[in-house]
């Protein structure tokens, strides 16, 4: 009996599971959100010394249907990792990231800067943010087969940077 109980239990909560990647419930598909480590990590400078290291360090998200557009939506709730590499007096770090969709209808294609501000407290050296939902419309039609491109939206100077110094881990530096 204690046999079928757990395994009553187990199968209920598998089924209940329906996270943003397949099928959510309903017959749904959602799409795959890739996170390209070209853009997943930004260092920032101030008075050219490196000051912050920023991260996305994964997201939370679901699909719905948007009874009022007519169209189905994914929502993408990116989680960064905010790093102070410096001793300052900053107390917010301000950047960007984008969602972009690459193939499909063209009226699914393109890509959409947020803007986020993350507060971090003057003693603090490391802090994790939810940034607001961004929302981004997908074909119905494609489901599972379509892509969105999560990062963060670099300068020329920021992308160089990152190509010369790729995933170096910095470490907090008195000064």
């Amino acid at each position: 009996m204690m046999k079928r109980l757990i395994f009553t239990v187990l199968f209920m909560l598998s089924a209940c599971e329906s996270g943003f990647w397949g099928e959510n419930g309903r017959g749904e598909m959602c799409p795959v959100v890739q996170i390209l480590r070209d853009n997943a990590y930004l260092t920032q400078f101030v008075n050219y010394k490196e000051t912050f290291q920023i991260n996305i360090d994964g997201y939370e998200g679901y699909c719905y249907y948007d009874r009022e557009a007519e169209r189905y939506r994914a929502i993408i709730a990116p989680i960064f990792k905010v790093k102070r590499l410096a001793p300052s007096d900053e107390t917010e770090v301000r950047f960007s990231y984008y969602t972009e969709t690459v193939k499909g209808a063209p009226e699914y294609l393109g890509k959409k800067t947020y803007y986020v501000t993350v507060p971090i407290k003057t003693g603090e050296r490391e802090t994790y943010y939810k940034a607001a939902p961004a929302k981004v419309f997908i074909p119905s039609e494609k489901g599972y087969d379509y892509d969105i491109n999560l990062g963060l939206w670099l300068s020329p100077e920021e992308a160089h940077y990152n190509h010369r110094t790729f995933d170096i881990n910095y470490r907090y530096t008195e000064e």
